[in-house]
This record gives C-alpha cells, sequence and structure tokens, in this order.
C-alpha cells in the first residue's frame, strides 16, 4: 500500500497532537488538584459532585441559622434565669416581712426594695441580642412589655337614659370621669338612684357586670373594691371638672385629692364642693366602664418564629414575655401585678395581705422555671442537630474528595508516562518526516 507524504504528516501531527493533550489535561489536573475541571472531564462524576455541592451548601446554611438561633436561646437562658433570680428575692423579702414581728419601717425599705426589682424584671423582659429583643416573637424588632400609665379615661354608657345632666351626658371639656389604678378586672360601676353627689346610689362589679355589690353612695372618688369578690388594686372612679369644683388638687387638672373625698361627709358637701358641683345630677342606669389596664401590657406578637433544625423538621424559637411574665396560662399569674399589690401591702403595713401573696409567687416561680426548662431542652436539641450536620458534612465533603480530587501519586506517573510518550512522538516522527526527495533519489 502507498503512503503518501500528507498521509505521514498528518498521521505523526495527529499523534503529537493527542500526547500533547492527554500531557496538558494531567497538567492542569496536576496544577488544580481537581480530576474534574469541566463536565466534559466526566459527566457523571460531575452531576455527583454538583449533588454534593448543593448538600454542601444547604448544610453550611442550616448550621450557621443553628449557630445564630443557639445563641438567641443562650441569651433567653440567661435572662429567665435572671428573672428567676428576681422573684426569689421577691420571696425572700415578702417572707421576711409576713410576720408579726414586721413594723411600718422595714415594711417600708422593703416596699423601695421590690420597686427597684419590679424594674429589674421589666428590663430582664425587654432584654435584646443585639438589635432583637428576645421576647418579642416574630416582632422581635418591638419591646415586648410597656409600662402603663395608671389613668384612662372612663367609658360611659348611657343608652336608654333619658334623664340628662351629667353636664348634658359628660362633656369632657368641663366634667371628666377617670380611671385611676392599675388592675386586669373588669370593673364597673352603674347608677342605681338618680341624683347629686352623696344622693345618687350605685353599685360595683368587678367581673364585667356579672356579680354587684349593695348600694352604696355616689362619692367624688369612688374605690372600686368588692369586699366579696376578687383581691383590692386600688383602683379609684374619679369625677372632676376643670375648675377644680370637685376636689380637684388645682384647677386646670383632672384630678383628685383622695384625702379630701373618699371619706367626705354628705352634710358637708357644700363646704367640700360648693354648691354649683353639688348641682351635677347623675342619673339611674349610667354606666362606668374600666377597661383592663394591668401594670405592664404584652405588646410584642404572640407568634413565634419557626426555625429548621434538620431537612422537614421544624420547631419554634424561644419564649415570648407573655408566657413568661404576664401568666395568660391557666393556674398562672401576672408577676408585675403580683409585685405590685405586695408593694402596696408593705406600704399599707398589711401583714395579712404580704401572706396570701406568697402562693402566687410560687406560681410565677413556677411559670418561669418551666419555660427555662424548655428554652434549656431546645438548645439542647439544637445543637444535636448541630452535630449530625458537621458529620454530616464530613461525610460529603469526603465523599466529594473521592469524586473530584486528584490522586496525586498516581497522577505524577501518568504524567511522566505521557511526557516519555510525547518525547518518543516528537523523536519517531521526525525520523518519519525528515528525507527528502533528494535522499530518496539517492
Amino acid at each position: 500500500m502507498r503512503v503518501t507524504e500528507v498521509a505521514k504528516r498528518e498521521q505523526v501531527m495527529g499523534n503529537i497532537q493527542r500526547n500533547s493533550a492527554k500531557l496538558q489535561e494531567l497538567q492542569m489536573q496536576m496544577a488544580s488538584g481537581q480530576r474534574i475541571n469541566r463536565p466534559s472531564d466526566d459527566p457523571m462524576g460531575a452531576v455527583k459532585m454538583q449533588d454534593i455541592v448543593t448538600k454542601l451548601s444547604t448544610s453550611e446554611q442550616l448550621r450557621g441559622n443553628l449557630a445564630e438561633n443557639v445563641s438567641f436561646l443562650e441569651r433567653s437562658e440567661l435572662e429567665l434565669g435572671q428573672m428567676l433570680e428576681i422573684l426569689g428575692k421577691v420571696r425572700t423579702l415578702t417572707l421576711s416581712q409576713s410576720g408579726s414581728d414586721s413594723n411600718d419601717e422595714s415594711r417600708l425599705m422593703t416596699a423601695r426594695e421590690l420597686s427597684a426589682l419590679r424594674k429589674g424584671l421589666l428590663d430582664a423582659g425587654n432584654a435584646r441580642e443585639g438589635k432583637l429583643y428576645v421576647f418579642s416573637g416574630v416582632k422581635s424588632l418591638t419591646p415586648p412589655l410597656k409600662k402603663n400609665l395608671p389613668h384612662q379615661p372612663a367609658k360611659v354608657e348611657t343608652t336608654g337614659i333619658l334623664q340628662q345632666d351629667i353636664r348634658e351626658l359628660l362633656d369632657v371639656s368641663q366634667f371628666r370621669a377617670q380611671f385611676d389604678g392599675h388592675s386586669s378586672n373588669d370593673y364597673r360601676i352603674r347608677i342605681t338612684k338618680t341624683g347629686l353627689f352623696g344622693q345618687a346610689r350605685c353599685q360595683l362589679s368587678d367581673d364585667g357586670g356579672k356579680t354587684w355589690t349593695e348600694d352604696e353612695v355616689l362619692r367624688p372618688a369612688v374605690h372600686m373594691f368588692n369586699p366579696k369578690g376578687r383581691p383590692d388594686d386600688r383602683v379609684f372612679l374619679r369625677f372632676s371638672d376643670e375648675e377644680g369644683r370637685l376636689g380637684n388638687q388645682s384647677a386646670g387638672y383632672f384630678d383628685i385629692d383622695l384625702d379630701r373625698v373618699i371619706d367626705f361627709d354628705v352634710e358637708e358637701m357644700d363646704q367640700l364642693l360648693g354648691s354649683e358641683a353639688q348641682g351635677i345630677v347623675f342619673p339611674e342606669g349610667m354606666e362606668f366602664i374600666f377597661a383592663k389596664n394591668p401594670e405592664v401590657d404584652y405588646v410584642g406578637s404572640p407568634e413565634k418564629k419557626e426555625i429548621m433544625i434538620a431537612t422537614g423538621v421544624t420547631s419554634l424559637l424561644g419564649v415570648t414575655a407573655e408566657e413568661a411574665l404576664l401568666g395568660k396560662g391557666e393556674g398562672e399569674v401576672d408577676a408585675f401585678s403580683l409585685i405590685a399589690s405586695l408593694e402596696r401591702a408593705m406600704l399599707e403595713n398589711d401583714g395579712t395581705a404580704i401572706a396570701k401573696r406568697l402562693g402566687e409567687l410560687e406560681l410565677a416561680e413556677k411559670q418561669i422555671l418551666k419555660r427555662l426548662a424548655d428554652t434549656g431542652n431546645l438548645v439542647r436539641e439544637l445543637q444535636t442537630a448541630e452535630m449530625k450536620l458537621e458529620d454530616q458534612t464530613f461525610e460529603h465533603e469526603k465523599r466529594l474528595s473521592e469524586i473530584r480530587d486528584v490522586d496525586l501519586a498516581k497522577t505524577s506517573l501518568e504524567v511522566n508516562t505521557a511526557e516519555v510518550n510525547n518525547r518518543l512522538a516528537l523523536d519517531t516522527g521526525s525520523r518519519l518526516i525528515q528525507p527528502t526527495l533528494a535522499d530518496f533519489l539517492r
């Protein structure tokens, strides 16, 4: 068979190019340390490698989230522990002042300590981790607890009243009815007999109108307390006018001097309030309604952030201040109202009221202990999930290395072999195409 010069040259060049390409491929593998540098190097291996890389990326993101959540929960644990410590101090102080050997002075000092502890409890409930509030639920940029003012205008119910006075049914620019105090009770007062101050009669309710007290005289300041009902929260309904005729401390302010009006004598109405104020008529059927006004309100979200622990496994993150401190569950208590009532009992030197609150203090501690235990369990669960992810990441990286990375020793031998083959191809090729026509004619 006749072999042309062109065929020889093409054969030689093809061999040299194949050897050079193989040598270049091996050199790239040695330089990068990877067996697969493009999908065409190993299509099946590239697919497997991409799948593992995706899993590694997901695991890395999940591990980062878990670490952040663990840090958040550890701060929650710290603050819950602080709350528990504060309530422990409150219980110790209460026990020390519940006996008959305590006196006015010691209870006054204790009341001041309780006030400071109540503020510390509020600070713990509004704790932050970075920019996020720990106990606000999903509203983590909003402080969860808000301290309420003790004053609120009374809602006035006048439906069906035919006779009108009380400054034409409460002209708030001239006359005002205002509740003072903190309570979660549903207080109501209703007029049962039309009349002036000292003549009109009224009834009180602390359960939204389900039960009522006996009739009593309507005064400029009404103590909202049912002796047969709930504990006394020292809430007053005060009537006042802009000119100060109803016992205001000073004209222009809608407030009442309690010392002047709580125990007023009907026969002294003219001297105390004046004839014009005495002429204010309260019509039968009118009701004054108290909107619940606890010491502290929860303004965060009842919903909690949902976190992923593993693929398809989620859990709710953290505790809300409402759960820990405001006692919305059955058998739980409002810690702020409890401490405030203890503070009032200390100031009033009421040993009986102090002793009655000890059981509620125990409940307040238990509700925080429960949330502390739940938080600790979740921290351990997240840490376990984090460890599992680390193990999975190790296995994925090992498998990825097996598919992608080169065997340096084996590749070094292949490089040497390819280099020898390339040199031999160049040498034999040069010998094959070197002879000229003159060499052939000779």
